[in-house]
């Protein structure tokens, strides 16, 4: 999973004018995770608010996500609202993550998702997140920023922006 997500990088690098290899330092020595996800049934027509899991983003670089036959991924979109991503069989989807967004300066944004299981059915998915080297430096790409447009992110690293999700994870599940 890490050289397919290597290998993404890699991609994405090139879809910004930039060599192959310019996430190098991001991928080396990478510290991904994979989690393996259950989700219950859901009435056919949840109340308002019920979810398998609120809208969030993912935090890191990219997420590579393998899911059942059961679906019940939505991603935002801005013009048509919550669409399901169907599963496929045999693929990943692949989520847009914070740093992404950090790095292009909102030029790619971070996947804003959900999950809402009225399958009927238990529902499992695995997602991979690759968050690359803890403290490798993310900051604006050059060839993101355009001429006279701020930086819309400070520089940070991956293992900083996680610690500054969290908090505001906690703090505004403690305020709410």
């Amino acid at each position: 999973m890490t050289e397919v997500a290597t290998l993404l990088m890699e991609g994405l690098a090139l879809s910004l004018d930039l060599p192959a290899d310019w996430f190098r330092d991001f991928c080396s020595d990478a510290a991904p995770s994979l989690r393996i996800l259950h989700y219950p049934p859901q009435p056919p027509n949840p109340r308002p608010g019920e979810k398998g899991a609120g809208a969030h983003t993912d935090w890191g670089g990219i997420t590579l996500l393998a899911q059942d036959e059961n679906g019940g991924l939505q991603v935002l979109d801005e013009h048509d609202g919550w669409i399901h991503a169907a599963p496929i069989p045999g693929t990943f989807v692949v989520n847009l993550g914070d740093l992404m967004a950090r790095w292009t300066n909102d030029l790619y944004r971070s996947t804003l998702h959900r999950v809402v299981n009225t399958s009927g059915a238990e529902r499992y998915s695995m997602p991979f997140f690759f968050s690359g080297r803890p403290d490798a430096e993310v900051t604006t790409i050059p060839t993101c920023r355009r001429p006279g447009e701020p930086d819309r992110y400070p520089p940070t690293t991956p293992a900083r922006h996680t610690r500054e999700r969290q908090r505001e994870t906690y703090e505004l599940n403690r305020a709410g």
